[in-house]
């Protein structure tokens, strides 16, 4: 996979660590198991591993020998595989179960293009049709991300899923539901690389205090401030999270 370069992104969008690879990440609660369980540990154990690189790229997924490994039954690890197809970390293997799955760059680069012109067009489109963002909407929201940098959650992978709220929640404050759905598809379908992106502390501190300067221009009604906030925070987001899911499949390779 080949990083896809944007010509948007900003001079002044650097990545910050980017030479050091990323700790492990953390575990967290998921909302769809019961924390604790056979399931969830079979989950977040696979999850952590496959964003660490750390399983042979081509080599099937063994649901006896991972079961062995991490020490529960196959049945959770079963179930733990059909989520993470559902997310895109793994993939079919020719000879049946999973292997670990590769993004697409060309995909990946479109799926990208798509949801910055979305996006960018929730920002535009109340000035545009001579309305307003809900500021209702707006101030919950920006409570809940001021709330959060009080108190930065844990870099872990689950922080995507938070990320993804903020976006559909600020696509949602524009009043068009149809691109907050088209949005929520395209969110589906790009998690696979964005997960990498909220590994290390650095990453969440800076992901909560661009939402809350875009949330500022947002409410400020300065569209082309807010775009010019998002255009970077898009590109910054998407080059960190493509290195580090490049470097991921670089250790899986080398695994053999």
């Amino acid at each position: 996979m080949d990083t896809v370069q944007d010509s948007e992104q900003p001079r002044s969008a650097t990545l910050r660590n980017s030479a050091d690879d990323p700790p492990p990440p953390a575990t967290a609660r998921d909302e769809d198991v019961p924390s604790g369980t056979p399931s969830e540990r079979a989950y977040l154990h696979l999850r952590d591993r496959l964003l660490a690189g750390g399983f042979p790229l081509t080599r099937r997924l063994g649901e006896e020998r991972l079961a062995t490994l991490i020490g529960v039954s196959r049945t959770p690890v079963r179930h733990a595989l059909i989520r993470l197809h559902g997310e895109g970390l793994v993939a079919r293997h020719p000879e049946g179960g999973y292997r670990p799955a590769v993004a697409d760059p060309q995909d990946i680069a479109a799926l990208y293009e798509a949801r910055r012109t979305l996006e960018i067009g929730s920002l535009w489109g109340p000035t545009e049709t001579g309305r307003r963002h809900d500021l209702g909407q707006l101030a919950v929201l920006r409570e809940e991300w001021e709330r959060m940098r009080r108190e930065l959650p844990p870099a872990e992978a689950g922080f995507v899923a938070t990320d993804e709220d903020f976006h559909v929640r600020l696509a949602g404050a524009a009043g068009n539901d149809v691109m907050v759905e088209l949005l929520k598809s395209v969110n589906a379908r790009i998690r696979v690389v964005r997960i990498h992106d909220f590994l290390t502390e650095d990453r969440i501190e800076e992901t909560v205090d661009e939402h809350l300067q875009l949330l500022t221009a947002v409410m400020a009604d300065l569209p082309a401030e807010a775009e010019r906030i998002f255009r970077a925070h898009l590109a910054k987001s998407k080059a960190v999270a493509e290195e580090r899911a490049l470097r991921a499949i670089a250790r899986m390779a080398a695994l053999g």
